[in-house]
């Protein structure tokens, strides 16, 4: 495995605990029978089942198909940047439109939203743009 592929693997797999980890403290500290804490918790619970799924297997069976590594990952950035994209509109929404925090709020939506789809992108093909080998599956 290339020191690059490492690192990202690496990065899934800790990404993943962390957001699985994220999603058990919404469901100790908070209401979690609220029809909006299931949704994060369960959009959260999934992020990071699935990074952590692309973080330590080569590959996966799914519905007897064999997928690699970088698809299931890249399934997972895109369920975080939907999850991170309908979370930042609704806090576009509690803002008064115009306001520094509003446009902040806006501006930090889009690049995530964007940047997460870029890498997505990247993780479902194979790398375009970042080297192919980063990518490989063994």
């Amino acid at each position: 495995m290339s020191g690059l592929k490492t690192v990202v693997r690496h990065g899934f797999t800790g990404g993943g605990v962390a957001t699985l980890l994220l999603a058990g403290l919404f469901v100790v500290n908070a209401d979690a029978a609220a029809p909006s804490m299931l949704l994060l918790i369960g959009w959260l619970a999934a992020v990071g089942v699935v990074l952590l799924l692309a973080g330590t297997r080569e590959r996966l069976a799914v519905a007897g198909r064999t997928v690699g590594w970088p698809r299931v990952a890249a399934v997972g950035i895109w369920i975080l940047a939907i999850g991170a994209g309908a979370f930042g509109v609704s806090q576009l929404r509690t803002l008064e439109t115009g306001s520094g925090t509003w446009l902040l709020t806006a501006a930090m939506t889009v690049f995530a939203m964007g940047y997460l789809a870029w890498f997505a992108r990247e993780c479902w093909t194979g790398g375009r743009q970042l080297d192919d080998e980063m990518f490989a599956v063994e």
